[in-house]
């Protein structure tokens, strides 16, 4: 091996340690926001799949900055150049022979390694680290909890439980009919911060969660001055006379301890949990409100959706095909199964299940951040129907445009031209979005959930067909009866695409 070779692969040694560094560092970065408080996310999962996690996003960077500078931007080049110049001492040609091939790669190297370390929105390589982050530390899961011990209500709470809280206060500060107050007052307030304390209390006196209590981010040690202070606040606050000043003030103070317990106990029953039903089974106890539905394997889901929509591409074709050639014009049959059909299919694909796909998207990172938890999200719904009419239609405009006027292409004409298109599409993804709140039973009846089917099916199917006469009033027919062939394909893609939108959620009491 020359001395060329063995400097860089020195050099190439160096700057992959640097990558795995930047990663590792940058990967440590990442906080959960929960409230106000930023959270280490090692904390929502156990300590040897965080780290799994870490290790790949750092191997990952570097094998990347590898590739970059072995394969694809070689620094052999430069290092090789720079090196015989120095041995023969011709400073002056070092600095000649400098040019694209020996400068890019090593630019290139740099701004790799920036990037690694670059805390931005709009750095794609922080959008990888966080998918990698996510899949491994859990943030949806533990903010969902969060959210439902910020909102819990303690109506819901066993009375065993209430009697216990009391017992252990230093000072009497809770009265048995705070628990039933409104959510906005101090007495129930407190009683919330009563109950939380006490659940970390059972946590604090196991061994294993010791690091939880020892961590400075989680500030225990704030908490514990700050529920002694509260205790005795209060009970002088019930005491004195109503002042409205000291009231905010005190209200501010309790919302403040509140968003710290919660955020200390979302830690604790997301690690301390053995599944997600017994972390929901903790939840429910403390009274918190399960009503969003969490589904799980979505990418299940997705197939379920592309494959309705294959087979109603295929199903309605031939089955319009069959009756226009029997009853409606013998004479002219149109071909049954061929190339068109699988252009069909691309295109429905194209314009129903990605945005339905964009949907789970949506709905994920719109409930990690949502608090007030409601049954149905009927704005969310609306905003999902928006959503599918312009990538839809968008998809629309695109695909036709680009294939058949490529050459004479406007975007804003196009898509004006093919908002008709738009509209089955955006009408399912309201569906789809609503469907997801309305969870079913494991144990339901098959003949019940096959009628039901069956009723979407021909209900959606209907409003498919009706829809599309309007979408194809002035359709310009290069082809016998184009029109019903589309009719036809519509009614079986939209009807099958209702009756599989049946969602499986995670319940507390499943």
């Amino acid at each position: 091996m020359t001395v060329e070779l063995l400097i860089n692969l020195a050099v190439q040694i160096l700057g992959t340690g640097a990558a795995f560094f930047l990663a590792y560092r940058s990967f440590q970065k990442r906080r959960i926001q929960l409230g106000a408080e930023p959270t280490l996310p090692q904390y929502f999962i156990r300590r040897s799949t965080y780290w799994i996690g870490t290790v790949s996003y750092c191997t990952f960077m570097a094998a990347l900055y590898w590739i970059l500078t072995w394969q694809w931007l070689p620094l052999e080049p430069l290092v090789t150049h720079v090196v015989r110049n120095l041995r023969s001492g011709e400073l002056v040609n070092l600095l000649n022979g400098l040019d694209g091939n020996t400068i890019i790669p090593l630019i290139a190297a740099g701004l790799f390694l920036f990037a690694i370390a670059w805390e931005s929105e709009f750095n794609p390589l922080l959008i990888l680290r966080d998918s990698i982050h996510d899949a491994f530390a859990i943030p949806t899961k533990a903010v969902e909890v969060y959210n439902a011990l910020v909102t819990s209500r303690l109506s819901a709470v066993d009375d065993n439980l209430k009697t216990q809280i009391n017992n252990r206060l230093l000072v009497p500060s809770i009265d048995p009919g705070d628990f039933e107050k409104s959510s906005t007052t101090v007495e129930y307030k407190w009683a919330h911060n009563c109950l939380l304390f006490d659940q970390i209390q059972n946590y604090a006196n196991q061994s294993s969660f010791r690091r939880f209590f020892n961590e400075p981010s989680l500030k225990w040690g704030e908490i514990c001055i700050s529920y002694n202070a509260m205790s005795e606040k209060v009970a002088v606050w019930k005491e004195a006379e109503p002042h409205y000043t000291k009231t905010v003030k005190l209200i501010k103070e309790l919302d403040h301890l509140t968003g710290l317990l919660c955020r200390l106990l979302a830690s604790l029953v997301v690690f301390g949990s053995a599944s997600e039903h017994e972390i929901w089974s903790t939840v429910k106890r403390l009274g918190g409100n399960i009503n969003e539905a969490r589904l799980k394997h979505t990418y299940k889901y997705i197939l379920i959706f592309t494959a309705a929509t294959a087979v109603g591409v295929m199903l309605g074709r031939e089955i319009s095909v069959s009756l226009h050639n029997a009853f409606l014009f013998p004479d002219k049959p149109l071909a049954h199964f061929d190339y068109a059909t699988l252009r069909w299919t691309a295109y429905a694909i194209s314009i129903y299940v990605l945005p339905i796909a964009l949907v789970f998207i949506s709905r994920t990172l719109t409930f990690r951040r949502q608090q007030e938890q409601s049954e149905r999200y009927y704005g969310f719904y609306l905003a999902m129907m928006i959503m599918g009419f312009i990538v839809s239609t968008t998809v629309s405009a695109l695909i036709l445009e680009l294939t058949y006027y490529k050459d004479n292409f406007n975007f804003m004409e196009s898509f004006i031209q093919h908002m008709r298109w738009g509209i089955l599409p955006a009408l399912v993804c309201g569906y789809v979005a609503y469907r997801m709140d309305t969870p079913v039973s494991e144990s339901e009846n098959p003949g019940k959930l096959i009628m039901a089917a069956t009723l979407r099916f021909l209900g959606w199917g209907s409003v498919a067909v009706i829809i599309m006469l309007y979408a194809t009033d002035d359709l310009t027919i290069h082809e016998s009866n184009l029109r019903f062939t589309l009719v036809g394909t519509a009614f079986f893609v939209v009807g099958l695409l209702a009756a599989a939108a049946r969602f499986k959620t995670v319940r507390p009491d499943a």
